[in-house]
């Protein structure tokens, strides 16, 4: 076992060592131009392997339209220069939001999306020159035992979950009714993404969210939507059908856990013999199904943000109330890399975008270049990183390097903001508009704190 060891590498070296030690080795490559090797997917050219990954930012209008905040994050990351840009979570229904202000697309604001997907589209283009088209991808979602629509609404959960749960009574257990109305509902969103002009729609199963139980619903009984594989993922393949079979010329991709971090029998991707031991077999099993039936890009994560936050993304310093995990963040970082390595080599024909890259700071190029190069992911995604330092991509391109004074320090503050329902951003390095919503909320605990 090791243990926590925040980033305090001054050379790539000293890095590379410290994963040897671990007992692992790093790919690392100097040359980064395969960061910028054009790539397809479904025949639409990409202009680089570089991604922004669905951070939500909480500042839409509460209709679930962008914002004037929203789009500035947007036009952020398009002039940053990322080839593929993986829209934040956007709820299918108003009572499946995350927090109140989180986007929701519907007939009413359609209109309000197209417009941010053309102004994102005109910003790259303008900065790079025409050829630069960006790849937009929108994420749907439910966000399950986590919406939080308004004050006093009771969450959906899709079973009892020990580790989640206090005790069973007070749950609101999802309906197989309810859960095949919903079908509906994600169809619809798709629908509605199309005509606002994404290329394509992801359907969310990661991060302890609705279709993500569903994945890890072993205990849910006498259900379509529980129990056997088939069953655990009805949800996730009907919907992907579906969409496929309505939607013409629209791509359709997954964000995908590859692990839950939650041991068997409430948890995906662990082997049942040792709950602590992970098993891919049924997710290769389950991106199998999807290419059958026509999706073409998949995004793999793993863990659940408020079980073990540190496997979703390893960090220096935890939220408030999180402890620091027993093990080094290289490590976690490791596991994502060589986990999205496992199935990219399985599909070595399909992209699949990386995650984790955010932790590595100035070092991210040169391990993702090389993870590019060996094949063991066809984009490298960056969450954190893009919040904190947008124009990361542009900076590469023309500098040939990262300015270490604009990285992410992973000081999960801008997890604070997002746990406290408010607007979400670097607050370190976009200090103006975050530090102020930061200081905000800090202030606004306090004032509870107080009248407890």
């Amino acid at each position: 076992m090791s243990y926590h060891k925040p980033f305090d590498y001054k050379t790539s070296d000293e890095l590379l060592k410290a994963s040897e030690d671990l007992g692992y080795r790093l790919p690392f490559s100097e040359n980064i131009s395969s960061l910028f090797k054009k790539i397809s997917i479904s025949g639409t050219p990409v202009p680089n392997r570089l991604a922004v990954q669905p951070m939500e930012g909480f500042d839409a209008y509460q209709n679930g339209a962008p914002s004037k905040w929203t789009e500035r994050r947007y036009l952020r990351y398009a002039e940053g220069g990322s080839g593929l840009i993986w829209f934040e979570a956007t709820a299918v229904t108003d009572d499946s939001k995350s927090n109140p202000r989180q986007l929701y697309i519907s007939n009413e604001n359609m209109d309000s999306f197209k417009t941010l997907v053309e102004k994102v589209r005109l910003a790259a283009e303008k900065k790079f020159g025409p050829s630069h088209h960006v790849y937009c991808v929108l994420q749907l979602n439910h966000s399950g035992r986590y919406s939080r629509p308004k004050e006093g609404y009771k969450p959906k959960v899709v079973n009892f979950n020990p580790f989640l749960d206090k005790d069973s009574q007070n749950l609101e257990v999802i309906s197989d009714k309810e859960l095949d109305s919903l079908q509906d509902d994600f169809l619809e969103a798709a629908r509605l993404a199309f005509h606002a002009g994404f290329d394509a729609v992801d359907i969310k199963s990661c991060h302890g969210y609705l279709l993500n139980e569903l994945l890890g619903a072993y205990t849910r009984q006498n259900s379509r939507y529980g129990g056997g594989f088939e069953n655990r993922t009805r949800f996730l393949t009907e919907v992907a059908h579906r969409i496929k079979s309505n939607i013409e010329g629209l791509d359709v991709s997954s964000r995908i856990n590859a692990f839950d971090g939650i041991p068997f029998p409430y948890g995906f991707g662990f082997t049942r013999e040792s709950s602590l031991d992970i098993d891919l077999t049924e997710v290769k099993v389950l991106i199998r199904r999807l290419l059958i039936l026509g999706c073409t890009l998949f995004n793999i994560t793993a863990g659940h943000p408020y079980y073990k936050p540190h496997i979703t993304r390893p960090f220096d310093r935890p939220a408030p109330g999180t402890p620091l995990p027993e093990e080094d963040p290289l490590e976690g970082v490791i596991r994502l890399i060589r986990t999205v390595s496992n199935l990219q080599q399985e599909f070595p024909d399909v992209p699949f975008v990386g995650t984790g890259y955010s932790w590595l700071r100035q070092f991210f190029p040169y391990i993702g270049a090389a993870v590019i190069k060996e094949k063991g992911a066809s984009f490298i995604g960056l969450g954190r990183s893009s919040f904190a330092y947008p124009d990361a991509p542009c900076d590469l391109m023309e500098k040939g390097k990262l300015d270490k004074g604009k990285v992410c320090i992973t000081c999960s503050r801008c997890t604070e903001l997002m746990r406290h329902l408010a607007k979400t951003g670097c607050v370190v390095r976009d200090l103006s508009v975050y530090g102020e919503e930061y200081k905000k909320m800090r202030s606004a605990l306090i004032r509870s704190e107080l009248k407890e």
